[in-house]
């Protein structure tokens, strides 16, 4: 019985084991992505590709890939970068975004994603360094010149920093006012760079990565800043059961 015992405690840990949807997309001269999710260009935003040192930016951790320069967007003119999130609809409790991105300039707000892809973009980062949204702004480290890596998280369960955003692996700011319907993603896709006012500017992006997971403080902490390597998914779910598992043998085995 005991045997079966460890088997139903697999069983019962697998599920949490993957997300539902993680998708990775970089830009080696083309839209490259792993995963079930696709992103591609909407709209009349302009992009290209080129290396970081070939855009003249400045050095990225870990080598110098291809990367993709998108334009800012005119007033009123419903266009970005499209993602394609395969997500199950409606969404699970959660989800998380994660790029990497160079801006030569921010403007006073400057819209990062737009989920609902027509109204008012829903992230934003701002002149100051701070990101957030509404009336709620936090951090100074989302700045110019620099390559960042950006992450947010949405974990619908709660009403209470329900929207966590990071730079650099830091938390940043803590959103507490909730919106169910802004942050719903049972869309089939949302906008990146998008806003129906123009809040926008020109920028890079050499990664992106979606997962319909809300990843933990320490689990986008462990990412990191911009790097040229590949962002992997995290493993700390893998290693949780991992330890947990080993416990049961080790007790089995008494």
């Amino acid at each position: 019985m005991k045997p079966i015992l460890a088997l139903s405690c697999i069983a019962l840990l697998s599920p949490a084991l993957a997300p539902a949807a993680a998708t990775s997309v970089n830009f080696p001269g083309i839209f490259n992505s792993s995963g079930p999710g696709a992103m591609t260009v909407f709209g009349g935003m302009t992009t290209s590709f080129n290396t970081v040192s070939g855009f003249g930016l400045a050095a990225m951790a870990g080598g110098d890939p291809q990367v993709l320069s998108f334009s800012g967007i005119a007033t009123a003119n419903g266009s970005g970068l499209q993602f394609t999130h395969a997500t199950p609809s409606p969404n699970t409790t959660g989800y998380t975004v994660l790029m990497d991105l160079y801006y030569t300039a921010i403007p006073n707000y400057v819209s990062l994603l737009q989920l609902d892809n027509a109204n008012d973009g829903d992230l934003f980062g701002r002149s100051s360094g701070a990101s957030g949204i509404n009336s709620d702004y936090g951090g100074t480290t989302f700045t110019a010149g620099a390559w960042h890596r950006f992450a947010a998280t949405v974990d619908n369960s709660l009403t209470t920093d329900f929207l966590k955003i990071y730079v650099d692996g830091t938390l940043i700011n803590s959103v507490d006012a909730y919106n169910a319907a802004r942050f719903d993603i049972s869309d089939p896709s949302f906008l990146v760079f998008a806003d129906e006012d123009g809040e926008t500017a020109d920028g890079y992006i050499s990664q992106f990565h979606f997962s319909d997971r809300v990843y933990s403080d320490a689990e986008i902490g462990a990412f990191g800043g911009a790097n040229a390597a590949a962002i992997p998914e995290p493993s700390g779910l893998l290693l949780s059961a991992g330890a947990a598992l080993g416990l049961l043998t080790r007790r089995r085995r008494a």
